[in-house]
């Protein structure tokens, strides 16, 4: 009992700049759409860099981090529907299945390229081949990121990512010759984040709406097999204290995507969790900025952003050339 009235004050702290951060991205995103997640991060990083996160929050800010943040992730399969992602066709699944791993690569190649360690380049690539910052939180743990390279992956993926939106939006309401499939297909293969490639998909209407919703879904699966492809690449880290292992909250994030394909939940339930999922997942992102020392990650930070600005050109233009003759 004791230590659950510790966790409590920071726990409600971190709650409130977690709705704060909603309210001011609700009142932006008509302007841009930069993520409560990124503007928590924000919030967190300037309080504890002027006023000191103070200590009685400390057991509640990890709380979140370690222990919300897992939660959030296996809540995340209930967005999942597997026979959905099975309907898209072989043409997309496949460009799917390529997308991911070569993006990976590349992310870890332009690194090395600006300089980045191979850590904040892996978070890098897993946010912008999968699904934003939901997956680097997710894949933070199994290659025993530091706290703050998880927070400038994030940064780095969800300010692209809403640069993308723009972007994407503008080309979709200018008369660019693109069927809604397509547009769909690529707002879906080449956005960051889920709400990035939704929001995008959705500015053609509901068809490439709906499209881009099963792709960025079938990349989101991907979180499995990429996890497991990391931790057989970071095993031998030689500077994590503890060998890397398998996690185990990715098996119930399939369990949970099985759960809810099968359809045996009512929707009011599935909102419910998708919901909480979001919120948790939001939760460790504020603890995170929160933990953060400004000063350990200006330096890295303008190096990431460059890799990642280069790596999105990159695959934005591809992904493009390619769903135009596949399509």
């Amino acid at each position: 009992m004791q230590k659950v009235k510790k966790l409590i004050p920071g726990t409600i702290f971190v709650l409130i700049i977690s709705y704060a951060s909603i309210l001011i991205n609700d009142l932006l995103k008509s302007y841009i759409n930069l993520e409560a997640l990124t503007i928590a991060i924000i919030i967190g990083i300037i309080y504890n860099n002027t006023v000191k996160t103070q200590e009685i929050f400390q057991e509640g800010i990890k709380f979140s981090l370690k222990k919300l943040l897992k939660v959030g992730i296996v809540l995340l399969g209930f967005k999942l529907n597997f026979n959905a992602i099975l309907k898209l066709g072989p043409k997309i699944l496949i460009m799917v299945l390529i997308f991911v791993p070569l993006v990976l690569l590349l992310a870890i190649l332009f690194g090395k390229i600006f300089k980045v360690n191979k850590k904040l380049s892996t978070l890098i690539g897993v946010g912008s081949c999968i699904c934003g910052a939901s997956a680097v939180v997710a894949m933070a743990p199994c290659i025993n990121a530091e706290e703050d390279d998880s927070v400038i992956a994030v940064s780095v993926v969800s300010f692209l990512g809403a640069i993308g939106v723009l972007i994407y939006s503008a080309i979709a309401v200018s008369g660019f010759d693109l069927t809604p499939t397509q547009y769909g297909a690529w707002s879906g293969i080449s956005l960051q984040g889920v709400a990035h490639a939704i929001a995008a998909a959705f500015a053609l209407g509901d068809a490439s709406g709906e499209i881009g919703t099963f792709v960025k879904m079938a990349r989101v699966l991907m979180l499995v097999p990429v996890s497991l492809a990391l931790g057989f690449m970071f095993k031998n880290d030689t500077a994590s204290k503890n060998k890397v292992k398998f996690p185990i909250y990715v098996l119930y994030f399939i369990i949970a995507g099985i759960i809810n394909s099968l359809g045996i939940l009512p929707a009011f339930i599935t909102n419910i969790l998708i919901y909480l999922s979001s919120l948790f997942i939001l939760m460790a992102m504020t603890a995170m900025g929160l933990s953060v020392d400004f000063r350990t990650i200006v330096n890295k930070g303008v190096k990431a952003l460059l890799a990642g600005t280069v790596l999105f050109i990159l695959l934005s233009s591809t992904s493009l050339l390619t769903i135009i003759n596949i399509l």
